[in-house]
């Protein structure tokens, strides 16, 4: 028994060195992604006011929607902490309100021009399906805030 314990305890870390957070979507261009992070930006403004809420992105953000979202959350006004695996969370103090964690995943299914944006804040998420034409990123649904 103790033969099989040590390689499943390894392939599982391994599953979880890869978080479930990022952009799938293959098929997105520069400007794909800057038009979806700058819409999550503004849906972001009008859930939580910008001027009083700092984010802490905790995720790497290395793909171009991460990259975007970061720069259009900031250009929005709110305070982004990017990600460090080596950082520990700031607890919040009597005077301070601790940062809200931010994931997103960005997917789309195959053969398709649809892309769905998920913006994990704290413990609620935001969600929206996008369809692209002509360059162009229009929404194709509203936006779904689950609290």
């Amino acid at each position: 028994m103790r033969a099989w314990t040590a390689p499943f305890v390894c392939l599982w870390l391994a599953g979880c060195a890869h978080g479930p957070y990022g952009n799938f979507a293959d098929r997105t261009t520069p400007a794909i992604n800057q038009q979806l992070a700058s819409a999550t930006a503004r849906q972001l403004a009008v859930v939580h006011a910008p001027a009083r809420t700092r984010l802490r992105i905790a995720q790497e953000t290395t793909d171009g929607y991460g990259v975007s979202l970061v720069s259009a959350l900031r250009a929005s006004g709110f305070s982004v902490q990017e990600f460090d695996p080596k950082a520990q969370p700031v607890p919040a103090t009597a005077r301070t309100v601790a940062p809200l964690q931010v994931n997103y995943i960005v997917d789309a299914p195959k053969d398709s021009d649809l892309y769905r944006v998920t913006l994990l804040v704290g413990r609620e998420s935001l969600s929206r399906v996008y369809a692209v034409q002509n360059g162009q990123v229009l929404a194709a649904g509203a936006w779904v805030r689950k609290e």
